[in-house]
C-alpha cells in the first residue's frame, strides 16, 4: 500500500469536515493544471524545493497587502488579467483589491511585520508543506504532487495577511488549485471566500461545491444550472449573486450595432489542443498536426463544413472567428487552421487578426459554436440568436441539457437541426420591419 499524500493534504484543507469524499469528488474533474511533470524525481524535487526554500524566502519577506480585500487568481501574472479582475470587483462590489500570487514576496502595501497570530498561521502552513513534501518522497507511485506547491505557497501568503484581510475573492474555479484554496478558506481560513465563476456552463467540471460559501455567477445560463445542481444535492451554496460578464472591462467598451454578417462561427481551436481540451504549448507538434483527429475536432470540422455549404447554398454570409490561440498560431508562428480552405473571400471569410473576438460580438446576426464561451456571453448581452452544439456524449459535452432551463432553446443537435434553426432565425429577421 503506497502513501497517499494527496488525501492527507485534502483532509488538512478540509478541516474538521466529515465530507472528505465530497471534496475529492469535486476536485477530480478539475483537470487543470497537470498534477506535475512526467518524471517522478523531477516532481518530488520541485515539491521539496517549494516547501523548504520558497517558503523560507516568503517567511523572511512577508506579504504586505495593499488593500483589505484580496483576489486569489492563480494565473493573474499578466497585468491585463489583474486589471480585468479589478474592474469587475470595482463595478460590482465597489472596492479595490490586491492580488495574491503563489509565491510573491510582497504585496502592494508598505512592508510590515506580521502579527504573532499571522506568524503562527504561516508556520503551520510551512510545517504541513514540508511534512507533505518529505512524505511524497516515500510515495513511489505514479502520483504527482507539484500542483500542491502553488496551493500551499498561496495559503502561506494568505496566512501572512490574515489579520489585514476583510474579504477574499477566488477566481478560476475550474482549476483544482482554486477549489482547494477556497475549501481551506471556508473551513480554516477565518474569511469566507467569494467564488467567481467564468461565463460558461458549470456542468463539465464545476457542478459540485461542497462548502457553503458565497458564489458569484457571471452567466445567465448558470442560474438554472445552479438551481438544478442544488436540487440534486451537488452544489451547496445558497448565497448566489449574478454579476454578468466575466470580461466586463472589455464588454463595457462595446457599443451595440447592426449585424454585418448573417452567421458567425466562433472556433475553439480543437485541432491544436491536447486531447482536444487543453492548449498545446509544443508549437512544433502543433505545426506537425500531432493533435489533429480528436473527437472535438471531428465534430467541429463537420459542423463548420456544413455551415460553409449552407452559406453558399442560401447566399448567406458566414464569418469564421478564430479562437485567440488560433490567432496566436497564425500571426506569431505562421500556422494556418485546417479549415482555411473553406474561406472563399466572398460569402465565407475568416477573422484572423491578432487578439480576440470580443470586439466583434455584435458583428453577426446568428452566432454558432461548439464550445466557445462567446455564445453564453452573447446571451448575457441580450443576443439570444446564439446556438451551441450538443455532442450527445457526456464525455464531450461541457453542459447538461436538462440543467439549462430556458436556454435549451439555444441548443442544436445535428447539422440538419442547425440548418432548420438558421432558416427560421434568418427568415424571422427578413420578415421584421
Amino acid at each position: 500500500m503506497t502513501l497517499d499524500v494527496d488525501r492527507w493534504l485534502l483532509r488538512f484543507v478540509n478541516g474538521r469536515g466529515d465530507d472528505l469524499d465530497r471534496l475529492e469528488s469535486a476536485v477530480a474533474p478539475r483537470e487543470l493544471p497537470a498534477p506535475g511533470p512526467p518524471g517522478w524525481f523531477d516532481d518530488r524535487l520541485r515539491f521539496v524545493y517549494a516547501a523548504f526554500v520558497r517558503t523560507h524566502r516568503m517567511a523572511r519577506r512577508p506579504f504586505a497587502p495593499g488593500a483589505d480585500a484580496l483576489f486569489v487568481d492563480i494565473g493573474a501574472k499578466k497585468a491585463e488579467v489583474r486589471e480585468r479582475r479589478r474592474f469587475f470587483v470595482r463595478e460590482y462590489f465597489g472596492e479595490e483589491v490586491d492580488f495574491v500570487l503563489a509565491d510573491q514576496l510582497r504585496g502592494g502595501g508598505p512592508a510590515r511585520r506580521p502579527s504573532g497570530r499571522e506568524r503562527r498561521a504561516a508556520r503551520r502552513i510551512r510545517r504541513v508543506a514540508r511534512l507533505a513534501a518529505l512524505a511524497a518522497c516515500f510515495d513511489r507511485s505514479a502520483r504527482r504532487y507539484r500542483w500542491w506547491s502553488s496551493v500551499l505557497l498561496t495559503l502561506h501568503t494568505l496566512a501572512q495577511a490574515s489579520d489585514r484581510t476583510r474579504r477574499i475573492y477566488v477566481g478560476k474555479m475550474y482549476d483544482r488549485r482554486s477549489y482547494v484554496i477556497a475549501t481551506y478558506l471556508a473551513r480554516r481560513g477565518g474569511v469566507r471566500p467569494f467564488l467567481i465563476y467564468q461565463s460558461s456552463p458549470l456542468a463539465f467540471n464545476q457542478r459540485e461545491l461542497h462548502v457553503d460559501v458565497p458564489v458569484v455567477l457571471t452567466s445567465k445560463v448558470n442560474l438554472p444550472e445552479v438551481e438544478y445542481f442544488q436540487a440534486m444535492g451537488w452544489f451547496r451554496s445558497s448565497d448566489v449573486r449574478y454579476c454578468p460578464q466575466e470580461y466586463l472591462v472589455e464588454r463595457a467598451r462595446l457599443q451595440p450595432g447592426t449585424p454585418v454578417y448573417d452567421i458567425g462561427f466562433f472556433a475553439s481551436g480543437d485541432w491544436a489542443r491536447r486531447s482536444g481540451k487543453y492548449w498545446a504549448s509544443d508549437i512544433d507538434r502543433v505545426r506537425a498536426g500531432a493533435y489533429r483527429g480528436n473527437p472535438f475536432e471531428e465534430h467541429a470540422e463537420r459542423v463548420l463544413a456544413a455551415l460553409a455549404d449552407y452559406a453558399r447554398e442560401r447566399g448567406r454570409s458566414l464569418r469564421i472567428y478564430l479562437h485567440p490561440y488560433e490567432r496566436t498560431l497564425h500571426n506569431e508562428h505562421g500556422i494556418e487552421p485546417p479549415f482555411r480552405h473553406l474561406a472563399d473571400g466572398e460569402l465565407v471569410t475568416i477573422d484572423d487578426a491578432p487578439g480576440t473576438s470580443r470586439d466583434a460580438v455584435y458583428e453577426c446576426d446568428v452566432a454558432v459554436a461548439l464550445r466557445s464561451s462567446t455564445i453564453w456571453e452573447r446571451i448575457d448581452l441580450g443576443l439570444s440568436r446564439s446556438l451551441v452544439y450538443v455532442y450527445g456524449d457526456p464525455e464531450l459535452d461541457n453542459f447538461m441539457p436538462e440543467s439549462l432551463g430556458p436556454y435549451r432553446a439555444n441548443l442544436f443537435y445535428s447539422t440538419e437541426d442547425l440548418a432548420a434553426k438558421l432558416d427560421r432565425l434568418l427568415a424571422d429577421r427578413a420578415a421584421s420591419p
